[in-house]
């Protein structure tokens, strides 16, 4: 493999995956701080429905949704910082879960804003804070999710994952307006179900909306997911052999002991092992020459700090 080759390869792995991750910090700070700024201003709004201000108006389901994201992109924030020193954004199963959740759920807020409540009544949809969080928070919080390098294909059980919010606010909705009733200190009917459809109806309707957004969601994230994946292993789509391989199992080790943290090495397992199956190669025969390049370049910082000190 020639030095140009190789070089390009390297600049996709350390370039191209720390600016993902410098977008993905960019778009989680300022989710917080909108989502923040949008949940305390419906806490100190007195609405026209509720005739009063204060937590009650967390019967609203944009501000579950906007605090369920705020909460979200908080636990994603340290892995994005994480991502722009090791050039590579890796989330934990369980962070990118709760992304995906909180993205479903405040996507649907922007989706049902967008098709229905636009319509009836604009300036409830758009005025004031409502713009914050019915479209930039939802916005922002999508990009965020699909600058995620998770790696994670998500099929059809994740889509049904990916409701349970809203389905536990729906259920939790209907109990409070429809059965315990706003008469006897339960929720007003605030979406105004009842004059459109009964909840024989309009449940199930809004619970394919809700699954459709998910599905979406899903599937434009394992496009991106693929797109990534293929543009990454077009750099060794051509012949190679087995020693140019090896060279490049030994420079992807040494990008590891350049930009991570000593005691915290991060093994691109994914790459190694495409690359072996690529090339009819034992992950082992890959596995050797990286960890030469990781220890090569980790003795090379050592040697190098105290002369930084001085």
């Amino acid at each position: 493999m020639d030095a140009q080759k190789g070089s390009h390869s390297k600049e996709y792995l350390t370039v191209l995956l720390r600016r993902r991750s410098a977008v993905a910090l960019c778009c989680v700070v300022l989710t917080l701080m909108l989502a923040f700024f949008g949940v305390i201003e419906g806490v100190n709004r007195t609405t026209t429905v509720l005739k009063e201000n204060g937590f009650a108006s967390f019967v609203y389901y944009t501000m579950f949704s906007n605090t369920f994201a705020a909460l979200a992109v908080a636990f994603a924030f340290p892995f994005t910082v994480e991502g722009i020193r090791n050039k590579r954004f890796i989330l934990p199963k369980w962070v990118a879960l709760m992304h995906y959740l909180a993205a479903t759920s405040i996507a649907i807020t922007m989706v049902f804003v967008l098709a229905f409540m636009s319509w009836a009544s604009p300036e409830n949809a758009f005025g004031g804070a409502n713009f914050v969080t019915h479209i930039i928070c939802p916005a922002l919080i999508l990009i965020t999710f699909f600058q995620m390098e998770n790696g994670h294909v998500y099929v059809w059980k994740d889509w049904l994952i990916g409701i349970v919010p809203f389905s536990i606010y729906l259920v939790v909705y209907l109990i409070e307006v429809f059965v315990i009733g706003e008469s006897n200190g339960g929720w007003p009917d605030i979406y105004q179900i009842q004059e459109f459809a009964s909840p024989a109806l309009a449940v199930p309707a809004l619970l394919l909306l809700a699954f459709a957004v998910s599905a979406a969601i899903a599937l434009f994230s394992n496009r991106l997911t693929n797109r990534r994946k293929a543009k990454m292993y077009r750099l060794w789509q051509e012949d190679m052999d087995p020693i140019e391989v090896r060279i490049e199992a030994y420079g992807i080790g040494q990008m590891a002991g350049r930009s991570s943290e000593k005691n915290i090495i991060l093994i691109p397992y994914d790459i190694l092992k495409y690359l072996a199956d690529r090339y009819h190669l034992k992950i082992e025969d890959l596995m050797n020459p990286f960890i030469t390049g990781l220890l090569i370049e980790l003795k090379e910082r050592d040697r190098e700090e105290p002369m930084r000190r001085t």
